[in-house]
């Protein structure tokens, strides 16, 4: 793959901007053997990178064992290839946050939408599988990853999660930090609302207004339903809360809903990289590894992204 001169320059640019001069050979050797090839395991992928088994696996290993890659993935990414994201989007970042499991850890993911019914991944945070010990490692990842944005990129930011993320925690953190979001909730969430005395609740599925504004978790925001049909493939609208103002511009119901939409996109991502490209069965058993082998191949499909583009 690195022949291709596109291919090739772009790989170089990103090592000359962003990685120490002294980690450039590792990760030549993580594009290379994980994010410019396709994926059997650790072991087979290092093979193809040196003629002596041992020297490929040990080369590979090296690069996925590094613990400053993480952070230099993301920067590459956020810097040098998010406002394609937001041309696609019209100067908009539409996050989506979701989870799922791989071999023995939780890992939440962040992708942001390309358009044409593509998420692509920015970063990812993991926790062992059991219950409840994902949030601390989440809100550190995502205070790392809105830490690197720009205060401009902040600002075009919307993050949207399915109601596996409806912890209050969670979202007065991210109203805290100015960061807008929409959450789907469970129907029987309940809420404060304006026609109750304060400190009565009301479930979700009571609320028959398509738009108005709620009390959640101590904090005043804004509750949206969808429409529903009996036809409808899902069994209840979608019950949203989300911190967007309506006098935002693009703060109404529909872009609201829109946004919300877009958010499966994720599950195609999921889809590939699970099923698709088979990370779904490599028995990883340090953190570090699998975030790093992830974040290659994610950085890896930004890459042939821009190079697609550019050609």
């Amino acid at each position: 793959m690195f022949k291709i001169h596109n291919v090739a320059s772009e790989v170089q640019e990103l090592a000359d901007e962003f990685i120490p001069r002294r980690l450039h050979q590792r990760f030549f050797t993580g594009i290379e053997g994980l994010g410019l090839t396709g994926f059997s395991s650790l072991n087979a992928n290092g093979r193809l990178l040196a003629q002596n088994r041992h020297t490929g696996e040990s080369k590979v290993r090296r690069a996925v064992g590094d613990k400053r890659f993480p952070r230099l993935i993301l920067k590459s990414i956020l810097k040098r290839y998010l406002s394609l994201a937001a041309m696609y989007s019209k100067g908009e970042l539409r996050f989506s946050l979701d989870h799922s499991q791989f071999g023995s850890f939780y890992i939440a993911w962040i992708a942001v939408s390309i358009g044409k019914g593509r998420a692509l991944p920015v970063w990812c945070v993991m926790a062992p599988f059991r219950r409840g010990a994902l949030l601390k490692p989440l809100l550190r990842g995502l205070t790392i990853l809105f830490g690197e944005l720009s205060q401009a990129q902040k600002r075009m930011a919307v993050l949207t999660m399915d109601r596996w993320f409806g912890i209050p925690q969670l979202l007065t953190w991210l109203d805290d930090q100015h960061i807008k979001f929409i959450v789907r909730v469970k129907a029987g969430s309940p809420v404060g609302v304006p026609w109750r005395e304060a400190g009565r609740t009301t479930p979700v599925k009571e609320i028959s207004d398509e738009d108005c504004p709620v009390s959640y978790a101590g904090k005043n925001w804004r509750f949206i339903r969808s429409d529903w049909r009996e036809a409808m493939k899902e069994d209840e609208p979608w019950y949203l809360l989300t911190n967007i103002p309506v006098d935002q511009q693009k703060g109404s119901r529909a872009h609201i809903l829109n946004l919300y939409a877009d958010r499966f996109q994720i599950e195609e991502f999921f889809r590939d990289i699970k099923w698709i490209q088979g990370y779904e069965w490599e028995r990883v058993k340090k953190a570090t590894t699998l975030q790093n082998t992830l974040l290659f191949a994610a950085l890896g499909w930004w890459m042939l992204l821009c190079v697609g583009k550019a050609l």
